[in-house]
């Protein structure tokens, strides 16, 4: 009995061993990983498993820190412990650079190498000190050390020169002189002219000096490390209207232009009395927070309309509705003035009402209503050649031929005369009135005051329109004693020039612009 017992015994410690190694079997004991590469609780699983992670007890760890960290692992029902070795194998790496500096000065070895690379900290060190009192160019070798004690050499050059390599000065100061430029020379000159220099702008400038015979180049860097200076303002409003930055600053100061911002935006919609912060900024890039209060009150005050008046106007004439209307808050921000004239038919006789609007940025509103009386436009045949007359009397000159007067008309008509899509095709002497006046109207207003300048010019003239399709046109048809030709001062959007053309040209260019100027040849003369 006593040895089936000890044999039972045996085997439960045998099977309890052999599930202790299967469990602890199933993760790395240790996991390396070069410095600022990652790793995961993944990782650590030889089978791997995406769901496993570093539990809250294992201990903190930085990949780009090298060292050991013990570390322990859930995967499933287990719990494993392990140790995560960060190495740094992989030496530092950097590119060279060119230094310039002053003899006498000392030189950072930093100053020599730039885009250093390394997952770890790296120090900078000369292999051998540089000899600072030997002027002219020196190869000078950098060593580079990881916290792992990886090493690079970097061979730079140090250039070590009677003049320095870089001056600073603060924008708005005056020029510096040689002296300044210069250390420890007999002789020397600037062979760049400084004085072209504006020491008012930010910026950086090369100066090119010669200092006891040998040529050097000092970079002169003109900053601004001074910040704005400001006093606060505080202001009053109404709630809901803009305000701006700078109008809570005054007695701004700098050597350089200054932008207003805000940090902390005002709230429009608080009544009361409340902080705002604004920023400002100078071209360097300094900054000054100054905090100024803003007072807000509601607006109840209506805005205010002055300048309506009552209009007349003859048909087919626009109107001006905002002419000599203001409009007047005691909060002018975001003011609104609207016309409603939908009820307006200027082209038809008759009494109609225009209604005006205003309403300001609190909502207050002011109406104004008016009268516009359209009465029918009626002009007699007389009236509209005492025109005419007047326009040949003054672009007429003295030993015109028939032809240079029908070219000054039709030039006169090109200059004068604005397009506009519509017009009144029932009355010429309208039509004609339109142009000459109020030097606006389609194809029938240009025919129509070709027709009186050419008639009261007696030259034989006659209408002319297209076959009436999808639209209309007007045109003339001009004798000056050598047949009849076509006239067409109406301007188009290919600016062809139609001046006394043949027919033979305009029904060409005709077929090429969608038959604009097919007409029916029975019903008129023969042209050319």
């Amino acid at each position: 009995m006593s040895r089936i017992l000890v044999l039972y015994l045996l085997l439960i410690l045998v099977g309890g061993i052999g599930g202790w190694l299967f469990i602890d079997g199933l993760a790395y004991k240790t996991c390396r990983v070069e410095a600022g590469g990652t790793v995961t609780a993944s990782d650590f699983i030889k089978s791997g498993d995406e769901e496993a992670y570093f539990t809250q007890d294992s201990a903190p760890f930085d990949t780009s820190v090298p060292g050991e960290y013990p570390v322990k692992v859930r995967s499933g029902y287990f719990t494993h412990k392990a140790t995560l070795i960060v190495q740094d194998t992989i030496p530092p790496k950097a590119v060279p650079r060119t230094a310039r500096i002053a003899i006498g000065a000392a030189c950072d070895p930093r100053e020599l190498v730039t885009d250093i690379e390394d997952a770890t900290q790296v120090s900078v060190y000369f292999e051998s000190k540089p000899d600072y009192s030997i002027r002219g160019s020196q190869t000078v070798k950098v060593l580079l050390v990881d916290a792992e004690g990886n090493c690079t050499s970097v061979k730079s050059e140090l250039i070590i020169s009677q003049v320095v390599g870089d001056l600073y000065r603060e924008v708005g100061s005056p020029l510096p002189g040689l002296s300044d430029f210069v250390v420890e020379a007999q002789t020397s000159s600037f062979q760049t002219d400084i004085s072209a220099i504006d020491m008012n702008k930010i910026g950086d400038y090369e100066v090119n000096i010669l200092a006891d015979g040998y040529e050097g180049t000092a970079m002169l860097h003109v900053v601004d490390t001074t910040p704005p200076t400001g006093q606060a303002v505080n202001v009053s409003g109404y709630l809901l209207a803009p305000h701006s930055p700078e109008e809570f600053v005054t007695n701004v100061s700098d050597a350089t232009q200054v932008s207003f911002s805000w940090q902390q935006e005002p709230d429009l919609t608080k009544e009361g009395t409340q902080d705002v912060r604004i920023v400002l900024t100078d071209e360097g890039g300094n900054e000054t927070a100054i905090t100024a209060q803003l007072t807000l009150k509601e607006d109840t005050e209506p805005p205010v309309i002055t300048g309506t008046r009552d209009i007349e106007i003859l048909t087919g004439e626009g109107i001006s509705y905002r002419r000599g209307v203001e409009v007047t808050d005691n909060c002018p921000e975001g003011l609104e003035l609207t016309v409603d004239s939908s009820n307006v038919n200027s082209d038809v006789e008759g009494v109609y009402e225009a209604v005006y609007q205003a309403k300001d940025l609190a909502g207050n509103t002011a109406t104004a209503r008016i009268t516009v009386t359209v009465h029918a436009r009626k002009y007699s045949e007389e009236e509209i050649n005492k025109l005419a007359d007047a326009v040949l009397e003054d672009i007429f000159k003295p030993d015109m031929t028939l032809l240079d007067k029908v070219e000054a008309i039709y030039n006169y008509n090109l200059t004068h005369i604005s397009y506009i899509s519509h017009s009144d095709k029932g009355d010429w002497t309208q039509a004609a009135y339109e142009g000459l006046v109020n030097h606006a109207g389609d194809c029938f207003v240009y025919a129509s005051t070709a027709k009186v300048l050419l008639t009261r010019a007696g030259i034989t003239n006659m209408d002319i329109a297209k076959i009436p399709a999808e639209t209309s046109h007007y045109w003339n048809l001009v004798d000056i004693g050598d047949g009849w030709y076509h006239l067409d001062t109406t301007p188009r959007k290919d600016h062809p020039r139609i001046f006394m053309w043949t027919d033979e040209q305009l029904m060409d260019y005709s077929e090429k612009h969608k038959k604009s100027h097919n007409y029916d040849h029975s019903l008129y003369p023969e042209v050319n």
